[in-house]
């Protein structure tokens, strides 16, 4: 089973690599935030020797929000105009980055050379529409508030990653394959919870071609079926060049048991596709999460257990 990267792809654009001794403008574009988590994180990247702007937003408070939309628009706008900011990070997950959505303007992202974003979980929103609506690599990877934390190795990855270094590969064994064969095309995806709306709430069918990577955690395993349903009856599985499924964390069977597994789900939804399927992988809510440039090339090979990024993701 063969699958490669759609004519019609929106045409990469690499941001420039941060390397040591950079400055991370940090804002939170959904929940409220800890101010001792930043804090521990930034002396950890400060060690690891990259410097931090924390932008006042970061703690600003509107019920369970990091401030307003307006806020939050006005930081990133902010962060990526100032010369002295090489890469954007995210604060920390939870809710309301959708609503950024309509806020941004995207087409002053394109002048000059586009800088790193890093996020996930939430920030899923904002890293697919980002590169859906300018073509700019951005990255799904863990938030600022978590980086104290972070595993060390993973760490190392992603700072290689938007580093600029070459051919990123990712751990894979025979036992994530559910389905074998070979794929070649640009990774988009993140939060599944997510995912399941920019289809149609992004322009350009930017899933066109893609390796789509997903995972979720807290879920009923009842919705992550009709999340997938939902995804399957527009066609998204159908239009893809792969399927990369990570780490389904704390999944929840409340009620009358379900019965189904997630793998059964899987099975069920990705059976009667011609490309290869990975499951398990090592991203998600829990233990894992390996960074994934969104937008960037990637390529599987189930015969030779290979899952890579081609070439570099940064300039």
């Amino acid at each position: 089973m063969n699958a490669n990267n759609s004519d019609d792809a929106i045409p990469a654009k690499q941001p420039a690599s941060l390397k040591s001794g950079g400055t991370i403008g940090v804002f939170a574009p959904s929940s409220k935030i800890d101010p001792e988590d930043i804090e521990r994180s930034r002396l950890h990247m400060e060690e690891l020797g990259y410097k931090s702007f924390i932008h006042p937003q970061t703690y600003e408070t509107e019920h369970q929000s990091a401030g307003t939309t307006l806020q939050k628009a006005l930081a990133f706008q902010g962060l990526w105009q100032r010369k002295d900011i090489d890469a954007l990070w995210v604060a920390g997950g939870g809710n309301r980055c959708m609503h950024l959505l309509n806020a941004l303007k995207y087409e002053p992202l394109t002048r000059g050379t586009p800088k790193p974003i890093i996020g996930f979980s939430d920030a899923t929103t904002l890293l697919n529409a980002v590169y859906a609506n300018t073509g700019i690599i951005t990255f799904h990877g863990p938030v600022y508030k978590n980086l104290h934390k972070y595993n060390p190795k993973q760490m190392e990855h992603l700072l290689a990653l938007i580093g600029g270094q070459e051919d990123i590969t990712y751990p894979m064994h025979s036992e994530n394959i559910l389905k074998n064969g070979t794929a070649t095309g640009p990774l988009v995806g993140g939060n599944l919870s997510l995912f399941q709306y920019l289809p149609q709430s992004l322009p350009g069918n930017f899933y066109k071609g893609a390796i789509i990577f997903l995972e979720d955690c807290n879920e009923e395993i009842s919705r992550i079926d009709r999340m997938l349903m939902h995804l399957r009856q527009l066609g998204v599985f159908e239009n893809c060049a792969g399927l990369v499924f990570g780490e389904f964390y704390n999944l929840q069977d409340t009620g009358r048991p379900y019965g189904y597994t997630l793998e059964d789900i899987i099975q069920e939804h990705t059976g009667n596709l011609n490309i290869p399927v990975l499951y398990n992988m090592p991203f998600g809510h829990g233990e894992n999460l390996y960074a994934m440039p969104v937008g960037a090339k990637a390529t599987i090979n189930t015969d030779d257990l290979s899952f890579k990024i081609d070439g570099k993701a940064t300039a």
